[in-house]
């Protein structure tokens, strides 16, 4: 209880002193009416906000590229490229299935007809699965980017099927 009367009293005791260092912190923010306004209207030339720009806004820095949109042939070709590139990738990844999928029939059979240990022989198709998700991950990962680069240059959608 006596703690909290200190706390309380620190408190009450300290809170005017912050109040004014807030007060002085912060700089008087100038007020314009419409009086001000109506003063410097016939000197609006003299700020700049007629003279025209030497080059127009964003034509200094766009590249070539950026400029022009590509259209729904060079995207379709594009799309059909990386279907190209992925194809091997994908046959590799079907590849990698059967045999996994040949491995499990193979212990399957073994463990019935003979009664050994399963952990006599190291499980090789733990192996294989792991080396299937990555080569999957590098696929998705492949066509993400290809989509994302499309839709920051504007491609629609279905141009990329």
């Amino acid at each position: 209880m006596r703690l909290a009367k200190i706390r309380a009293a620190l408190f009450l005791a300290v809170s005017p002193i912050v109040g004014t260092w807030a007060a002085e912190e912060t700089p008087s923010v100038p007020t314009y009416t419409n009086d001000d306004l109506r003063r410097v209207s016939p000197r609006r030339g003299e700020t700049g906000v007629l003279s025209k720009p030497a080059v127009p806004p964003g034509a200094g820095n766009a590249t070539p590229a950026a400029r022009r949109p590509r259209g729904e042939d060079y995207w379709r070709a594009e799309a059909e490229r990386l279907h190209d590139r992925l194809r091997s990738l994908r046959q590799r990844s079907d590849d990698l299935r059967l045999l996994i999928e040949q491995r499990e029939r193979q212990q399957r059979r073994q463990q019935a007809t003979a009664r050994r240990s399963p952990t006599a022989a190291p499980d090789s198709t733990e192996v294989l699965r792991r080396r299937l998700l990555s080569l999957e991950a590098e696929i998705r990962d492949r066509e993400s980017r290809f989509e994302e680069r499309a839709r920051r240059e504007g491609a629609l959608p279905g141009w990329l099927r």
